[in-house]
């Protein structure tokens, strides 16, 4: 008798189980549907004019005179009599210049290093900091950098 009971409230607990499984699946099934309709209206320029998402999905783009920083300049000095193009600037360890004139500037932005190549030069330089913009701070100006054919950390720009 005790078995027979058993069964029973198995087969109703299985029954109430599937309908659970199967209402489950359907939410799953229709949510679906409808996300991958939505990319697919996202998709389409016309549908996504109709419902006023160009403003809030697609950015307007940067113009060219529009910075998300600021900026500033330094003017490096080679001493020297002589220029040696050999020797670049560099700014992130992206080279931004090389030393074609005595004096250089370079526009730099807060938290950038300034680095100096001297690798394919054969003489030994020294590099200072001639001048900085109003927004960097005074203490970058005192920076010296002596390069002899190799890589010289000159300074890391602070803003004020």
């Amino acid at each position: 008798m005790k078995i027979k009971a058993l069964k029973n409230y198995t087969e109703n607990n299985n029954e109430k189980g599937s309908v659970f499984e199967n209402l489950l699946f359907g939410i799953c099934i229709i949510c679906f549907i409808v996300l991958v309709t939505i990319q697919v209206v996202l998709v389409i320029p016309s549908a996504r004019e109709y419902l006023n998402l160009t403003d809030k999905s697609i950015g307007v783009p940067l113009s060219k005179d529009e910075f998300l920083y600021k900026q500033g300049q330094i003017t490096l000095k080679m001493t020297g009599t002589e220029p040696d193009p050999a020797v670049q600037i560099l700014v992130n360890g992206d080279t931004v210049s090389m030393f074609d004139n005595l004096l250089m500037n370079i526009d730099v932005k807060d938290g950038d290093v300034i680095e100096i190549d001297g690798s394919q030069s054969s003489i030994g330089h020294i590099i200072t900091v001639e001048a900085i913009s109003s927004n960097i701070s005074s203490t970058c100006s005192t920076s010296v950098a002596r390069v002899e054919s190799n890589f010289q950390r000159l300074l890391k720009v602070k803003f004020n």
